[in-house]
């Protein structure tokens, strides 16, 4: 499967312009793309975009309805928290292993230089109630 294709397979809007771009100017696209579709498929399982637009006129219902400040400050912080929770566990595992597609990992620098240390199980280290 070529390059355009796979972009073409993980649902993008314009294959040949990622795929372009890849190969013209080496930006390792395919495995942004792929991350960044992890990343909003986490968000949509809160409901489907616009996200500001659709979130503010929840809120202003949400405020006629008689829900404080603190009330919506405590829900959208648990549903950050999910999310991050959820972004936090992606990284380490995309849920697919497939060959023909790129992953990533964060790593440890110091000074500027890798130390050879993956940075891993940043999940398990999230505490609801901090």
């Amino acid at each position: 499967m070529d390059l355009r294709d796979k972009f073409a397979a993980l649902g993008a809007d314009d294959p040949d312009g990622w795929a372009s771009s890849e190969l013209t100017e080496n930006i390792p696209q395919l495995a942004r793309f792929r991350f960044l579709r992890g990343m909003w498929s986490i968000v949509d399982q809160h409901g489907p975009g616009p996200t500001y637009r659709n979130g503010e006129a929840a809120r202003e219902r949400l405020e006629t309805l008689g829900a404080s400040p603190d009330d919506l400050r405590a829900f959208a912080r648990m549903i950050a928290f999910e999310a991050l929770s959820s972004a936090l566990y992606f990284l380490d595992d995309p849920g697919d292993d497939d060959p023909d597609l790129p992953g990533w990992a964060l790593i440890e620098t110091s000074g500027g230089e890798l130390t050879g240390r993956l940075v891993q199980g940043l999940y398990e280290d999230m505490d609801p109630d901090r």
